[in-house]
């Protein structure tokens, strides 16, 4: 889908779409499927409550209403985070219909996602939606509701396996590596060009685990501080 029914706005990582009735949710995966574009704005007759109730089913929250001659509008937006929620919460409501589960965002930087079973939520890891696609973020959920369905005792046996494919889950691995990759902020290598991360400055020397085990000078890993 193109996009030449849109405006850039200033700031590079905002879409502005000057007509509200072209946002279906098709247009909105392809406009977040760019990692460039972080937030949709638009606004429409204050009047168009089948517009806004549609855009609102989307994720869209309001924002400052604003009088152009006699008619008022209402202006909304959209971020990736809001988007990704919205599908998240399509997901659980239909795989987890009794009510009980919820889904949140978190800030860990060693997994993409978690099941809660305490407080019975779905949590994926705010660095995936920074870092990943729509279709990537949306693995880590049924990865994790997955795990809801077959139960802790599960784990990533033959049961949680069965239930995650079922979801339509391709069993993509996403770690604390990939979120490394893209937020630490310090990259070690060594020789032979094996490559390391780090969120904290080693106060320590350290050897590349990739080329042997135990600490072998030759090893060692040299370290440099993200630019």
């Amino acid at each position: 889908m193109g996009y030449s029914c849109c405006e850039m706005s200033p700031s590079p990582d905002v879409l502005e779409v000057p007509v509200a009735k072209l946002i279906d949710l098709e247009f909105l995966h392809d406009v977040f499927s760019h990692q460039e574009f972080f937030e949709v704005k638009t606004f429409l007759d204050i009047e168009d409550t089948e517009t806004l109730a549609t855009l609102s089913s989307l994720g869209f929250t309001l924002g400052r209403a604003f009088s152009k001659g006699k008619t008022r509008f209402q202006r909304v937006r959209l971020t990736r985070f809001d988007f990704v929620e919205m599908l998240a919460l399509e997901k659980i409501d239909y795989y987890l219909p009794d009510g009980t589960w919820e889904f949140v965002f978190d800030s860990a930087k060693q997994r993409a996602g978690l099941c809660n079973y305490t407080d019975r939520q779905i949590s994926l890891s705010r660095y995936i939606v920074d870092h990943h696609s729509i279709d990537q973020s949306m693995q880590v959920v049924l990865h994790e509701i997955a795990h809801a369905l077959a139960g802790k005792s599960a784990g990533h046996g033959p049961t949680w396996k069965a239930q995650a494919k079922a979801l339509g889950y391709k069993a993509e691995k996403f770690t604390g590596r990939e979120i490394a990759e893209q937020t630490a902020k310090w990259i070690g290598e060594c020789r032979n060009g094996h490559l390391h991360y780090r969120y904290r400055s080693p106060k320590v020397k350290l050897a590349c685990g990739y080329c042997g085990r135990g600490f072998n000078p030759r090893n060692v890993i040299r370290w440099e501080q993200r630019v």
